[in-house]
């Protein structure tokens, strides 16, 4: 009987062991996962992709991804884990800067009567083609200039900047950097810059290339554009901290 129960000892520690071995490595494989990206990701899927799932199983996955986040954004992760080399440390809170600000401003401009922009969308204030409440800017719209910097500045804030940071999830950047890929965002839009060459370089360190990238948007109604060729200079200036080249690119008006 001693003998059956020392077997059966030795059996049980043994598999606690490798049970505990498969454990950490789940969990070690999870930590990898960056819950945000997923997140974004699955936002930007076309529509006719998700029509593919049934809507119950899109309920779940969002229902997952959103519990995901939350939970990434809030539960301490193991020192080991970054030691280890599995996590890296979440980026720092990042504010646009106002060499991006007045880059958006120098392209952008500001007009306060509603106005179709190349693209052929209702356009007001600052670039704007909806209010902060969600209404679709229409022909006839008028705002003052007050109006039209506040709106600027709780757009950025709210929609551009935390969509933008996500985007790039805990990829290394820089103040120039965010402020260049948040400043490209606002022109094409969040999606596209989720999608786009010039995020998912950046997020492999390649920041040439990533900077090179940005003349990929030159293009408005199907044509190539002049003024979104200086633009793209201009945003990959920035990205790239080269500040003697926006200044050129914005004809002196952007100068750190």
């Amino acid at each position: 009987m001693t003998l059956i129960l020392e077997r059966a000892r030795a059996s049980t520690h043994a598999w606690s062991v490798r049970i505990a071995a498969i454990g950490a490595a789940i969990y070690a494989s999870l930590l990898t996962i960056d819950p945000t990206a997923l997140q974004a990701a699955w936002s930007s899927m076309p529509p006719e992709l998700r029509a593919l799932l049934p809507q119950h199983l899109q309920a779940w996955i969002s229902l997952a991804l959103f519990v995901a986040v939350a939970v990434a954004r809030t539960v301490p992760q193991p020192a080991a884990a970054h030691r280890l080399g599995l996590i890296s440390s979440p980026a720092p809170a990042m504010k646009v800067g106002p060499l991006a600000i007045a880059l958006l401003h120098h392209f952008e401009r500001c007009r306060l009567v509603a106005y179709l922009c190349p693209a052929g969308k209702w356009t007001i204030g600052w670039g704007m083609t909806y209010y902060p409440d969600g209404r679709r800017v229409k022909a006839g719209d008028r705002i003052t200039q007050d109006q039209a910097d506040a709106m600027f500045e709780q757009l950025l804030a709210r929609d551009f900047a935390p969509a933008v940071l996500a985007a790039i999830g805990r990829a290394p950047i820089t103040a120039a950097q965010f402020g260049a890929m948040v400043v490209l965002a606002y022109n094409i839009g969040k999606g596209a810059f989720r999608s786009s060459t010039v995020l998912r370089l950046h997020r492999a360190g390649e920041i040439d290339a990533a900077a090179r990238a940005f003349a990929l948007f030159n293009k408005s109604n199907g044509q190539i554009s002049s003024g979104l060729i200086r633009r793209r200079a201009a945003e990959a200036a920035l990205y790239l901290g080269d500040f003697a080249e926006l200044k050129a690119q914005t004809h002196g008006e952007v100068a750190a």
